[in-house]
C-alpha cells in the first residue's frame, strides 16, 4: 500500500470519526458551533480527539471542545503541510522538508494527546480544585474534628489538582505559541516562493520552531520520566 492510499484511509477514518462525534454531540442552539469545531478537529487529529469528544458528554457541560491543545494542535499541523508545499521545487525544501514536518507533527500530536489526557483527567469529580480547597478550609475551621494529619492530607490533594492544573495550562500555552510560530513560518515561506526572498531570511524562524518543538518534547519526557504525585482522597 502507497503512502497516497494510507494518507486516503487516514482522512476517510478522520471523516468518518467527524460524523460520529457531531451526532454525538446533538448539537441545538449555540451548540451546532462548538460541536462543529469539535467535529472539524478529528479530521486530522481524529486518533487523539475522537475518544475524547466522544466521551466528553459524560464530563462537565461547560468543558471547551478539543480544548486550547487539540485547537492548537489542528493550527499546527495544518499550517506545517501548506508550509511543505509551498517548499517543494524550491531551496527551501531542505529547511523544511516532509522528513522534518513529519518530527515536528509527532512530537505536536504527542503534546496534544498529553493535554487532552490532563484536560479529561481534570473534568473529573475527583480532581475539583473547588471542592478540594473547600475542604481544606473546612479541617481548618475544625469541621468534622479531622486534625492536623487529615489538614495535611487536604492541602497534599489540593496541591497536587494544582499541578495538574499548571501543567495543563503550560501545554496549552507551549501549543498555542507554536501555533502561532508555524503559521508565521508558513507565511515566510509562501511569501519566499512568490518574492524570491533569501535562505537566510528563513532560517530564523525555522531554529525557532525547532526550539519550541525540541522544548515541547523536552517537558513532556521530563514529566514522563519523574512521573506525578497522585492526588490523595480525603
Amino acid at each position: 500500500m502507497s503512502l497516497r492510499d494510507l494518507a486516503v484511509l487516514y482522512l476517510i477514518a478522520g471523516l468518518a470519526c467527524a460524523v460520529a462525534v457531531y451526532r454525538a454531540a446533538r448539537p441545538d442552539g449555540h451548540g451546532a458551533r462548538r460541536a462543529a469545531l469539535s467535529a472539524a478537529l478529528c479530521v486530522p487529529l481524529w486518533p487523539i480527539w475522537a475518544p475524547v469528544a466522544l466521551t466528553a458528554g459524560r464530563g462537565e457541560s461547560g468543558a471547551r471542545p478539543g480544548g486550547a491543545g487539540g485547537e492548537a494542535a489542528a493550527r499546527v499541523l495544518g499550517a506545517l503541510r501548506e508550509g511543505v508545499s509551498a517548499c517543494v521545487g524550491t531551496s527551501f525544501e531542505a529547511l523544511l522538508s516532509r522528513e522534518a514536518a513529519s518530527r515536528i507533527e509527532a512530537e505536536v500530536t504527542r503534546a496534544a494527546a498529553r493535554h487532552a489526557e490532563l484536560d479529561a483527567l481534570l473534568r473529573q469529580s475527583g480532581f475539583d480544585e473547588g471542592a478540594a480547597a473547600a475542604r481544606v478550609a473546612e479541617i481548618e475551621r475544625g469541621g468534622g474534628g479531622a486534625g492536623a494529619r487529615s489538614l495535611a492530607t487536604a492541602h497534599l490533594h489540593l496541591e497536587n489538582i494544582r499541578r495538574l492544573r499548571a501543567m495543563r495550562d503550560r501545554d496549552a500555552r507551549a501549543l498555542d505559541e507554536l501555533a502561532d510560530l508555524v503559521q508565521a513560518l508558513r507565511t515566510q515561506l509562501v511569501l519566499a516562493r512568490f518574492a524570491g526572498s533569501s535562505v537566510e531570511g528563513v532560517g530564523g524562524i525555522v531554529s525557532e520552531v525547532w526550539a519550541r518543538v525540541e522544548g515541547l518534547g523536552a517537558a513532556i519526557d521530563a514529566a514522563g520520566s519523574a512521573g506525578y504525585e497522585e492526588p490523595i482522597e480525603t
